[in-house]
């Protein structure tokens, strides 16, 4: 493993770059080594990485897990492979590839998973080619099913045709239940509008935001293999998600084998960011957290 040498915000999660199966990833890591061992797959909005989306919970799960956060490829600082992929499931399968890769390098033999968003279709994807190597699951405001496009995932996939700092504003206020009285909403539509627009990682982002525009639908798991998926599955969705339609979250639940679904109240598609309050201990007994399982 090669290490980055950098400090994050919270000093107890660190970062390294990991090489595995050929690809480069960037990865938050948090905890000790010796417990079991959680994946957090990240969602694709534009600006999306690791850190956007689990730094503030990671610290929480290290407690009683071993948590491992890599920038997707095509997302935050994981090195883009040359040539990179023309479309959708070449970005899904190059992923597949990155996330087994980089367990073999860690030597995590089996891990639990949690997949945001688009995180949650490579979570499927994961799931039906290498069933062995993960445990539970959680999925959260997943893609991977059939569903109408909102109008604003229609213009989320549109971002890169007129990238200026007030539409993607704009677009990162959908994601909140309230932007108005979500903490840090500046904060974070800086930070991310400053990597989705970082000139040395345009054209690529544009690139793989435009394969998803022309062939999401490509990324939605038929019946005949969810059914035949034997992971005991956490669903949660946020009631008010105006990007991803609750309807995902249905079909996911009728089709897998074992899976319950919670929807909150009060959520958008940043369910981990707005009720962590209620997600967290049912994501750690869903994981077999050793405090949680003997309070209960």
């Amino acid at each position: 493993m090669e290490k980055e040498g950098r400090d994050i915000v919270n000093t107890a999660v660190r970062e390294e770059k990991i090489v595995g199966r050929g690809l480069t990833s960037h990865t938050l890591i948090a905890g000790d080594p010796a417990n079991p061992a959680v994946l957090l797959l990240h969602g694709a909005g534009p600006g999306a990485h690791a850190a956007s989306n689990w730094l503030h919970l990671m610290p929480d799960l290290a407690e009683n897990f071993f948590v491992v956060a890599p920038d997707l490829i095509g997302f935050g600082q994981s090195t883009i492979p040359d040539p990179s992929p023309d479309n959708i499931m070449g970005w899904i399968g190059t992923r597949v590839e990155q996330c087994l890769g980089l367990m073999e390098t860690m030597s995590i033999d089996v891990a639990h998973v949690v997949g945001n968003s688009m995180g949650g279709a490579l979570t499927l994807q994961l799931l039906s080619e290498a069933p062995e190597r993960f445990g539970k699951v959680v999925l959260m405001g997943s893609i991977g099913a059939p569903a109408p496009r909102t109008p604003e995932l229609i213009r989320l996939l549109s971002f890169y045709s007129d990238p200026r700092p007030s539409r993607y504003r704009q677009l990162m206020h959908s994601f909140a239940y309230d932007a108005d009285k979500f903490e840090g909403m500046e904060e974070i539509v800086s930070s991310r509008y400053k990597i989705a627009t970082d000139p040395s990682v345009m054209a690529v982002a544009a690139k793989m935001i435009d394969s998803m525009k022309v062939g999401i639908e490509a990324l939605a798991m038929p019946p005949s293999i969810l059914s035949k998926l034997p992971h005991d599955v956490l669903i949660f969705h946020g009631r008010q998600d105006r990007i991803v339609p609750l309807d995902t979250s249905l079909y996911l639940l009728e089709h897998l084998q074992h899976a319950e679904l919670y929807v909150l109240d009060r959520s958008g598609h940043w369910s981990q960011l707005e009720r962590w309050d209620v997600m967290r201990p049912m994501m750690e007994l869903h994981f077999g957290a050793r405090d949680w399982a003997k309070s209960g």
